[in-house]
């Protein structure tokens, strides 16, 4: 059972340890650390209790994976960093696995910024430079001072509130300091760079509360908030998302409305051709 190996895994060869370790390393945190921001966790769970969380998790992610694989509905963000400040509104998709469309309107509706992306790649075309652009998401991110975990990141889960998550990737299983729930962290290769994750997952009907992303070096790349759950299908879909901590300062907050379950959305639905009056640029 891949789950009972994994809380073995966890906790095998910790336990002659981990009493004579604590007391060293929690001395050691408390020195070079204090002042710091507290940790939103606690301690570590039982190993019954850790096995009954990871059955939990079990069922929460077959749960997560009868959900509709295409949604869209009305986006309204705020944008904030040192060097810019932006609010706009539009529409967005998205269709399972990592595909994104945005168009952002201006207050008569019509649409200034139509922009799609697989995580990999990205088209954008901006109707009031009459420009098309397309290429490697780490350029656009480059090009526009935007952080690059948010144009990189698994943007399906962050805007659905979703998890994915194998047994073999998590590394511990604490108790929230607020006793909202069960806090999993999880270590995964990213970019050819080791990736830490940490998700809140709440002790009333298993909704994810929070995700804390990380450095391996334990540097905050970005913390989640997720507020206002509703029903979509046989699914809960956040309608407030609170990205915090970004690189340059930067914070980003969504706010979702008239969110339907797209049954006919498809891949060709995510690419973008560039009008023929239209400059063209393409990065590498």
């Amino acid at each position: 059972n891949a789950l009972r190996s994994k809380i073995k895994s966890i906790y095998s060869e910790k336990n002659g340890t981990r009493t004579h370790n604590f007391s060293f390393f929690f001395m050691l945190l408390c020195l070079t650390c204090f002042g710091c921001a507290q940790r939103p966790w606690t301690d570590p769970l039982d190993e019954r209790q850790a096995e009954n969380a990871l059955n939990y998790l079990e069922q929460l992610k077959a749960r997560t994976e009868s959900c509709p694989k295409g949604i869209d509905g009305n986006i309204s963000f705020s944008y904030r960093s040192p060097l810019d400040s932006k609010k706009g509104q539009g529409y967005f998709q998205i269709l399972s696995p990592s595909y994104l469309k945005l168009v952002v309107s201006n207050p008569l509706g019509q649409p200034v910024i139509v922009i799609t992306s697989d995580q990999q790649t990205f088209q954008l075309i901006n109707t009031l430079e009459r420009k098309y652009t397309a290429g490697n998401v780490h350029s656009c991110a480059l090009l526009h001072n935007i952080a690059p975990a948010l144009l990189t990141g698994e943007w399906e889960n962050w805007i659905r509130g979703t998890f994915s998550i194998i047994p073999s990737a998590i590394t511990a299983i604490r108790q929230d300091r607020e006793k909202r729930g069960t806090w999993f962290s999880l270590q995964k290769l990213t970019d050819n760079a080791q990736q830490k994750t940490h998700l809140l997952i709440g002790s009333r009907e298993g909704k994810l509360l929070s995700r804390i992303i990380e450095s391996n070096t334990g540097k905050l790349v970005m913390r989640i908030v997720y507020q206002d759950w509703v029903s979509l299908g046989s699914c809960k879909q956040p309608r407030i998302i609170k990205m915090k901590g970004l690189k340059y300062n930067t914070e980003l907050t969504l706010t979702l409305s008239d969110v339907l379950i797209a049954e006919n959305l498809g891949k060709n639905d995510f690419r973008l051709s560039a009008p023929a009056s239209y400059m063209k640029q393409i990065l590498p």
